[in-house]
């Protein structure tokens, strides 16, 4: 509202005038008279302005404008206002037309008005319109147009004045003032700043220097912006003006040169004139360009090198004027070789303030040429060396001195390399290659040829050859060499090692063994002495020069049963070479020890049983031990009584093997003497017992001890009771601790425990009921519930136990049935707490609601229900009622059952919907009338809703306006009407309805009343009234429209109610014309003339008259490019000349404009856009981007076929066609390097290299063709420059000193003097060439480098540090620590720098030898992982050396000189050497070696040690220990590939197949623990039957630990063919574990004729130590595949099980198909001469097959026809084989009986011992068993006469005991079958055998085989001993 006064404040002042001038007019009186008015230009068509109030009027008042006249009094045909009827006595005044103040700023308006009466008078009256200003204009450039340009030099002075700009605003007051600022892009730049002016001009200046070459033009953009306008928030308008400042060139900068830095190399003796670099300039003033001129005007390091040089003043040019000596140059001018030139180019003029000049240095290296031979410094030089020096040791060159080669060329040419000739692989030198000069060293290549006994001197020639020249020049030396002895040959043991055995028990003094071992050494180097080491070293004596070993201590064998001992033989007085081995010496054993029990004294326990032998809780053993071995540490046990007899029928027995005490009959506690029974734990008896263990050795010893066995008493009575059943009788009311009644039980136990009796309840009842554990009273339980209504019973009936207290527990148990009698004693209970009910409200009388309903458990209950209270109220809103009593009367209840009804009609859900209230029931039959006993419970009432009111509007009546044409669904008003009822009763929806709508209740049912089809129309919902269609003023009677609108609910049945509506219709100009057929674009081409035709407008327009008169019009933008031929016509012609470049399509916006000519009444007008395009001509050459960074620039390393640069050129004609359509190509005429750079995708500019550029560094021109592919085609050029830079990539690398330094640091004495050599360094660059390689050195300023200084050593890449003050004492400083920089190509930019750090120990020169004390520290030991990361890590510290002079302070060093050959361990010294520890270098594998024992030697750090092994007596040495731990790391192997077995069809399940499937890793435990399976999917068969058909399970299994394969199914028996499968095994899943690996496994299904059977006497384990040979012997006769399917005692055909012999069962397999058993005895039987090495290696008694075949039994008569047929056939040829065999064994028995007679062991040169063969005499020919050639049938190996010796001999496969003849021997053990007699079990008979075996035992004999201990064996019995 504030707003509106604003805008019209003459409107404010006419009214006020008004309200004073009052003047009498005729009908009708205009009472609000319009005289000034006031209006924004802004102000749209339509606004309303002011209301005109008329009175007295009796018809409608109309009025109209009559003239409208400008303040220059000119009429115009505009329609300023237009009136507008807002009721019968008043008008709305609105706008008509558009205002703009800059064209119209004052109109005076006539206009009339009357009330359309036929006598009613026309009034006529003037207002004054003015037309009020808004800032609507930007403001605009007058000066200069957008995108001018300025020229200036770029010489000009800072804050000079540039140009000046002015720009106006055609608004009034600040919407016209304008102000000025820069764009914030011109502000960045901060080239230029600006001022205004008072004029209110804009001048640019300058704030920087200007530079052509920087900038050829800069933009700057002036912001104009004016000052906004009334009212405030009408915004500012801003506009740009861009200009373009160009800069003009100034010839002022000097010339710069190219390619900087200017290097070049050179040869020596270069000829006269010969070029040799140009040093081409250019002019940096690129808009104006001068001559430039070249001069030298300077040389380093003289000036008089200038002579050598010329330069070409025009081009740059240098060139040789004299040739030149690279020698004489260094020598004379004391350079390396380089020149540096200094050129200075000028510009060529005459203006003195464009002169101007630069400088460069050329470097010029000269080259070498190869004219030098490496040259020695001697020809003749002398050294010496201990023999056997370590590997890399220096020889000490004794004359002249060390050996100098040198070669003066440079670089390439003066490199050699050093080998030697004639040395026989003895020496190397080092270093093998020189550059330039250097010191040669002589060093051990092969220490082993170091022997001065073999060779004393040697003399060889050292050889020096170029090898970077064609010319490969070469000089040598000679070079002798004297070796120095020294004792370097160990003493050697005859034998390995000594294994002796000596008894127990002898003399001091007795001799034990003798060691022998030599020394090739000569004098005291070869007198060998001996001593002994070890733990128990001190019970032997050992003579240092014999070797003689004795008895020095009392040997006892079960103290030390054995001892191993160290021998060391050493030389040179026992002070030299030693070598040690080791002597074990074993205690013999003699029978020196009687058993002893493990206790004086044994007790246990046991329970009584008198039904059956009581058993010890655990086993009871006496165990007693003997310290002898055996027999004499054999025991055996009995139980005896006091005088030593044994016990054999008491209640115990005792194992005679084990001491294992046994019960041998049952035991009860009462039959036992009460006696025995303990005072103190009554329950127990017990018995007593002695116990004697006997051994048995001669003579046997024995010791006895005392056994107490106490019997404990078991319970085995329980209680009971005095009656069976117990009564009692209570009250349901009765409390806790009610006494009921009481039951006895008793025991006849008499123990106290075992008798004693407590009660308990069990079962039901227990909660109720309590019993006391001592008395058996029993009382109601406390908290027990006897409510019968609760329980629902009234009879319990308790199961009471009586327990004695005994263990077990025994129990008796008795019944007690209690009655419980009923009380009326329980409130009453609502079933729910909470009743909800719902009630409708109007609801009859008596209209049941809810029931609710109590419950009371006593039986004589009598309940009655009343309505409590009404506790609350609520309405819809969910608001309380505060008066209760509004709804207190509407219901009530029924007393006797509960029910709720209605109490009243009047229930009315809108006064109260939620009702809340309680009732109550009593139970009036309580046996308490005092306490009633009542009950209560919630009931919510909800009153539910009926349709009972109607929707009801919030007016009587609507009214309001619309204008014509208004849009579809604009809003007109909402409609609103409310219902009171809830959900769909009070759910309000509208209709629009006419008076006579009968249909109106159908339409409710549709929901669908929304009166469609109609132009007013409303939304049945909410009530909006809306537009739906074309409203036209202009119809009959449309001037109002009146409708009625029906609000109704969605009740049953529904209600409503109606309201009128009416609605105005206001009028308007509605036609707009049209546009038609007008295309999406129109194509020209850009060089259509001026006036052509472009193209025909058509529109139309449905009004007529001036509305329907059109004109056009081009908007503004597009006014000078097109134009209309006239504004009707319609015909677009082109109005100025065309370019697709700068303006490629027009969008040209058309205006038909309706009424253009009429001031009266609104112009309607259509826009629409004529897109018009611009076909391309080619009329424009590729322009290329003046931005390109030129030249370009790359490095000699360029990569070949990369990116060198790219060009780009636009095209400004049309993209994407051929006219700007760019290729490019390099013209070929043009430049010098168009071999080297192409352009090899025409389509991009982008230039590549061509071929490699090392070394073509230097300056190339290209010049690249842009040209279109237009017609015709245009093209440009450029000349492209490129520059090739040399480059140096590599660092320099160190040899020396190498990085880090370790223990290899320098050391030297304390106080040395100033110019002592401290070190040679040496690093190269061996990949850069020239200058770029050069090494020079330098050292880096630190601290302790004022100490040193350092020389390059005659013009090579080694230098030579000094000292350069004197050192100081090492009291005073220890170590000095300085860097040195090695830096290729000096001086150059690039030049490359690597830095190594020195360390320089000072030695003091009071320091000795350091020492470890190992007693003190212990000798360290460390652990690590196998393959552990990281791999260089510290272990752990070491022990520090120490010097034994404690006044000494100096440096220790550290070295491993042992035990380190792979170098997989390091020292860290720190604290010089007061800190060390150990390192570990590389990966360790335990595999590999698993313990190291490492040797750390602690030196003076003046000499690095040699190699050295341990010698404990060095106390410089520390000996280091480390093991390395197994992880799982390695591989599972299969023993082999594939395993094949097989099975028998007579197998059943879980037989074993095999169990030769074996897995293995050469880790240790537990990583080498097997895990087994049998790959699942693996199985595959090839039977004769269906396999998986017939069974639903896997045919084997395996074993998971061991690998045994199982047979997992019972075969058929005609089964025949093959399974295979894959077995898997794995190692454990830890560290890189799991492995796998897998085999194949081959089981075959065998029948018994599969199978061959080899009988062979041996033993199962003899025979699998040579499986292996046995199935290769059967394969090789065979040519089939052997498997051994099952090994086992051999059965003979009584089925008696040998102990002999053993039954081999194999079956044999041939292209995967089982051989029969007769092919392969057919094949055994014609190859027989092929099985001897079968027979001599298994001692074969036979082969058959498993199952003999027996012939067909034959029928009845023809068996007999049959056997006198063979009879007579065979009879004679077997009495024939009968006397050949008779011969034949005659022959045999003779040779047996030489053999049986043989002694036992024969003489050693007998060539027949040669044969050795199991079992076999050694005297028998080829090898020939007697005894299998006999088949084994003779009677010495009857079962019951088998020898099972115990010594080891017994066993020997070349006893002759199995061949004695007519001697029949028994077993040894059978003598423990004598009787035992007497306690001591000693017989007569064994004492007779003792004394024989003592005899014979004296009477052993002695054998020694083949270096082995010295052993007896025993003789065969003789028959008198049996």
């Amino acid at each position: 509202m504030q707003s509106k006064l604003y805008r019209y404040p003459l409107v404010i002042l006419l009214l006020i005038t008004d309200v004073c001038w009052c003047y009498v007019t005729l009908h009708p009186d205009y009472v609000q008279p319009m005289r000034f008015m006031s209006v924004y230009e802004n102000e749209t068509v339509g606004t309303f302005l002011q209301s005109a109030i008329f009175q007295g009027n009796q018809g409608q008042v109309a009025a109209a404008v009559v003239e409208v006249k400008l303040s220059t009094n000119e009429l115009i045909f505009q329609k300023i206002i237009k009136f507008e009827p807002f009721n019968k006595t008043a008008l709305n005044v609105l706008l008509a037309s558009p205002l703009d103040r800059e064209e119209i700023d004052f109109y005076t308006i006539t206009w009339q008005y009357n009330d359309q009466e036929p006598s009613g008078p026309t009034i006529k009256t003037t207002m004054f319109f003015t037309v009020l200003d808004v800032n609507d204009n930007p403001p605009k450039w007058q000066i200069y147009p957008d995108n001018s340009k300025v020229e200036v030099n770029e010489t000009i002075e800072v804050d000079s004045f540039i140009f000046e700009a002015f720009a106006d605003d055609p608004d009034l007051n600040e919407g016209g003032s304008v102000v000025y600022y820069l764009d914030q892009q011109t502000v960045d730049e901060g080239v230029f700043y600006g001022n205004t002016t008072s004029r209110n001009y804009f001048q640019v200046y300058l704030k920087m220097p200007l530079d052509y070459q920087d900038k050829t033009s800069h933009e700057v953009i002036i912001v104009a912006e004016d000052g906004g306008g009334v009212p405030d928030y009408f915004p500012t308008f801003t506009t740009s003006l861009r200009i373009y400042v160009n800069v003009l060139d100034v010839p002022n900068k000097p010339p710069q040169f190219r390619n900087l830095p200017l290097i070049v190399d050179m040869e020596e003796h270069l000829p006269v004139d010969s070029s040799v670099i140009n040093v081409a300039a250019y002019d940096q003033d690129t808009g104006y360009q001068l001559d430039l001129l070249y001069s030298l005007i300077d040389a380093s390091p003289a000036d008089d090198l200038l002579r050598y040089f010329a330069i070409s003043t025009t081009t740059g040019l240098i060139t040789m004027k004299e040739e030149i000596d690279r020698e004489v140059v260094i020598e004379d001018y004391n350079t390396d070789g380089r020149i540096e030139l200094t050129v200075m180019v000028e510009k060529d003029t005459s203006v003195e303030e464009w002169k101007s000049n630069s400088t460069a240095t050329v470097y010029i290296r000269i080259l070498d040429i190869n004219d030098n031979v490496p040259t020695f410094a001697h020809r003749y030089y002398n050294g010496t060396i201990l023999e056997n020096s370590p590997k890399s040791i220096p020889v000490t060159m004794d004359y002249p001195e060390d050996i100098l080669a040198f070669d003066l060329d440079a670089f390439e040419n003066g490199t050699f390399e050093l080998t030697i000739d004639g040395d026989d692989g003895m020496f190397y030198v080092q270093p093998s290659m020189i550059v330039n000069s250097g010191t040669i060293y002589v060093r051990v290549q092969d220490p082993l040829k170091l022997n001065y006994q073999v060779l004393p001197e040697v003399t060889f020639t050292v050889v020096a050859t170029e090898t970077e020249t064609v010319e490969k020049w070469s000089s040598n030396t000679t070079v002798h060499i004297q070796l120095i002895d020294t004792n370097d040959n160990f003493p050697q043991w005859l034998d390995g090692s000594y294994n002796v055995s000596v008894l127990e028990g002898v003399s001091s003094g007795t001799s034990v063994s003798k060691v022998e071992a030599t020394d090739a050494d000569s004098g005291d180097y070869g007198i060998v002495y001996y001593y002994i080491f070890g733990s128990g070293a001190t019970q032997f004596d050992m003579s240092e020069t014999t070797g003689l070993m004795t008895v020095a201590g009392e040997l006892d064998r079960e103290s030390v049963d054995f001892y191993f001992l160290t021998v060391e033989a050493r030389d040179d007085k026992g002070m030299g070479n030693r070598n040690s081995t080791t002597l074990e010496v074993h205690i013999l054993d003699i029978n020196d020890n009687e058993p002893i029990f493990g206790s004086d004294y044994y007790e246990e326990f046991i329970k009584e049983d008198k039904n059956a032998k009581p058993t010890f809780r655990r086993p009871f053993i006496v165990d007693a031990t003997d310290a002898d071995l055996p027999p004499n540490s054999d025991i055996s046990y009995y139980i005896v009584t006091a005088e030593y007899e044994i016990i054999t029928d008491g209640n115990f027995t005792i194992n005679i093997s084990t001491g294992e005490i046994l019960t041998r009959t049952p035991i009860d506690f009462e039959s036992m003497d009460p006696d025995t029974q303990d005072s103190v734990s009554p329950w127990y008896r017990h018995f007593e017992l002695i116990v004697m263990a006997i051994d048995h050795g001669i003579p046997p010893l024995n010791s006895t001890t005392s056994v107490t066995i106490y019997v404990e008493d078991v319970n085995d009575n329980a209680p009971i009771f005095e009656s069976e059943f117990y009564n009692g009788t209570i009250f349901e009311t009765d409390d806790s601790g009610t006494y009921i009644t009481t039951v006895k039980a008793t025991d006849a136990d008499p123990t106290l425990y075992n008798s004693l009796i407590s009660y308990r309840i069990v079962g039901a009842g227990i909660d109720k009921f309590e019993v006391g554990e001592k008395d058996g009273n029993l009382f109601v339980g406390v908290g027990a519930n006897l409510d019968i209504e609760q329980t629902h019973t009234t009879l319990y009936s308790l199961n009471v136990m009586a327990y004695d207290d005994g263990t077990p527990r025994l129990s008796g148990s008795t019944i007690i049935n209690i009655t419980v009698i009923d009380v009326n004693n329980k409130w009453p209970k609502f079933n729910d707490s909470i009743y909800d009910a719902v009630v409708v409200e109007k609801s009859s009388l008596m209209e049941f609601i809810v029931q609710t309903f109590a419950t009371d458990p006593d039986e004589t209950h009598l309940l009655r229900y009343r309505v409590k209270s009404y506790d609350e109220g609520r309405d819809e809103s969910n608001t309380v009622i505060i008066d209760n009593a509004i709804f207190d009367t509407w219901f009530d209840i029924d007393e006797s059952d509960g029910t709720m009804f209605v109490n009243d009609t009047m229930v009315d859900r809108e006064l109260v919907e939620n009702i809340r209230m309680t009732v109550e029931v009593e139970d009036v039959n309580a046996v308490s009338p005092w306490l009633p006993q009542l009950a209560t419970a919630k009931v919510y009432l909800t009153v539910l809703d009926i349709n009972d009111n109607p929707p009801k509007f919030d007016e009587d009546f609507y009214t309001t306006s619309v204008q014509e044409n208004i849009p579809e669904q604009t809003l007109l008003m909402i409609i609103r009407a409310s219902d009171p009822d809830k959900g769909l009763n009070g759910t309000v929806r509208y209709k629009i309805v006419e008076e006579d709508d009968s249909q109106w209740q159908a339409l409710v049912a549709m929901d669908n009343v929304t009166g469609s089809g109609r132009k007013i129309v409303i939304d049945s919902k909410t009530g909006e009234l809306r537009v739906n269609g074309m409203i036209d003023y202009d119809c009959h009677l449309c001037e109002w429209i009146n409708i009625t609108v029906m609000a109704y609910d969605l009740g049953t049945p529904p209600l409503n109610s109606t309201v009128p509506i009416y609605i105005a219709v206001e009028d308007m100009n509605d036609n707009y014309p049209v546009i038609w057929n007008l295309p999406a674009a129109v194509k020209i081409w850009e060089n259509a003339t001026l006036g052509s035709e472009v193209y025909l407008i058509n529109a139309t327009d449905l009004d007529s008259g001036e509305f329907g008169r059109i004109g056009f019009k081009v908007d503004d933008s597009n006014s000078r490019s097109f134009t209309f031929e006239d504004v009707e016509s319609g015909i677009l012609l082109v109005g100025a000349a065309l370019d697709r470049e700068t303006v490629a399509s027009y969008k040209v916006y058309i205006e038909a404009k309706d009424n253009y000519l009429s001031e009266f009444g609104p112009s309607l007008s259509i826009s629409s856009t004529l897109d018009i395009v611009l076909l391309d001509v080619n009329d424009n050459a590729p322009i290329f981007d003046d931005t390109i960074a030129l030249p370009f620039r790359i490095k000699e390393t360029h990569d070949n076929g990369s990116l060198v640069g790219t060009v780009s050129a636009t095209d400004a004609d049309e993209p994407n066609t051929p006219n700007s359509q760019v290729i490019y190509y390099i013209l070929q005429d043009e430049g010098n390097a168009t071999d080297y750079f192409f352009i090899p995708n025409e389509a991009v500019g982008s230039i590549r290299s061509k071929s490699p550029l090392i070394g073509l560094y230097g300056i190339y021109t290209i010049v690249v063709i842009a040209q279109d592919l237009g017609e015709p085609p245009l093209n440009s050029n450029l000349t492209v420059t490129i520059y090739v830079e040399d480059v140096n990539l590599n660092y320099p690398v160190w040899h020396y000193p190498p990085t880090p330094l370790a223990n290899e640091s320098i050391r030297l004495m304390e106080k040395t003097l100033p110019g002592e050599t401290v070190a040679l360094v040496y690093a190269t660059d061996d990949v850069d060439h020239g200058v770029n390689a050069e090494i020079y050195y330098q050292i880096a300023d630190t601290l302790d480098g004022k100490y040193f200084t350092i020389s390059r050593n005659n013009n090579n890449n080694t230098a030579t540090i000094y000292t350069q003050e004197r050192l100081l004492a090492y009291s005073d400083k220890k170590h000095y620590n300085f860097e040195v920089d090695a830096l290729d190509c000096p001086g150059c930019s690039d030049s490359l720098q690597t830095r190594t750090a020195m360390r320089v120990y000072a030695i003091s020169e009071t320091a000795g030898d350091p020492q470890f004390d190992r007693e003190s520290a212990g000798e360290p030991y460390f652990e690590r992982r196998e393959h552990e990361e990281p791999f260089k890590v510290t272990l752990g510290s070491l022990p520090p050396a120490f010097y034994e002079d404690p006044e000494v302070v100096s440096e220790i060093c550290y070295y491993i000189v042992g035990g380190d050959e792979k170098s997989e361990f390091g020292l860290n010294v720190l604290d010089e050497g007061k800190e060390v520890s150990l390192l570990q270098e590389e990966e360790l594998d335990r595999e590999a070696i698993e313990n190291y024992e490492l040797v750390v030697k602690a030196t003076n750090c003046l000499v690095v040690p040699p190699g050295q092994a341990w010698d404990v007596d060095d106390d410089s040495l520390l000996l280091v220990r480390v093991h390395v731990v197994d992880i799982n790391d390695q591989p599972v192997i299969f023993s082999k590939s594939n395993y094949s077995a097989g099975v028998t069809t007579s197998s059943t399940v879980n037989d074993v197949v095999t169990d030769q499937i074996r897995a293995s890793t050469i880790d240790l435990f537990p990583h080498n623990i097997m895990e087994y399976r049998i790959v699942p999917d693996s199985w595959n068969n090839s039977l004769n039957y269906d396999y998986w058909a017939e069974e639903k399970r896997d045919p084997f299994t395996i074993n998971n630990n061991t690998g045994v394969l199982l047979l997992n199914h019972n075969p058929r028996p005609d089964a025949s063919g093959i399974f295979k499968f894959v077995v898997e095994a794995r190692d454990p899943p830890v560290d890189l574990g799991p492995h796998t690996a897998t085999a194949d496994v081959w089981v075959y299904m065998l029948s018994s004729n599969n199978q061959v059977e080899f009988v062979l006497a041996m033993t199962k384990d003899e025979f699998r130590d040579k499986e292996d040979l046995f199935i290769e012997i059967l394969e090789d006769v065979t040519q089939a595949t052997a498997k051994v399917d099952e090994v086992t005692n051999y059965v003979d055909e009584a089925n008696v099980v040998s102990d002999i012999y053993i039954s081999v069962f194999v079956h044999f397999v041939q292209d995967n198909e089982i051989v029969p058993v007769l092919t392969i005895l057919d094949i055994f039987d014609e190859n027989e001469a092929s099985l001897s090495p079968l027979y001599q290696e298994f001692n074969v008694y036979k082969i058959q097959d498993r199952s003999p075949r027996r012939p067909p039994v034959a029928k009845d008569g023809q068996a007999f026809v049959l056997a006198l047929i063979i009879v007579s056939v065979i009879l004679p040829i077997v009495i024939i084989v009968l006397l050949c065999i008779w011969c034949k064994e005659v022959k045999k028995y003779k040779r047996k009986l030489r053999a049986a007679n043989a002694m036992a062991f024969g003489s050693r040169e007998s060539g027949l011992n040669k044969i050795s063969v199991p079992n076999t005499n050694q005297y028998a020919y080829e090898g020939s068993n007697p005894i299998w050639l006999e088949n084994f049938d003779n009677n010495a190996f009857e079962s019951d006469a088998v020898v099972k010796e115990t010594d080891s001999d017994a066993n020997s496969q070349n006893s002759l005991d199995m061949n004695t003849v007519g001697t029949k021997v028994s077993p040894i053990h059978k003598f423990d079958k004598v009787p035992v007699d007497d306690i001591m079990g000693i017989t007569a008979d064994h004492v007779t055998l003792r004394n024989n075996l003592n005899q014979l035992y004296d009477s052993r004999s002695y054998e020694k085989n083949d270096g082995d201990l010295d052993r007896f064996q025993t003789p065969t019995l003789p028959t008198s001993y049996l």
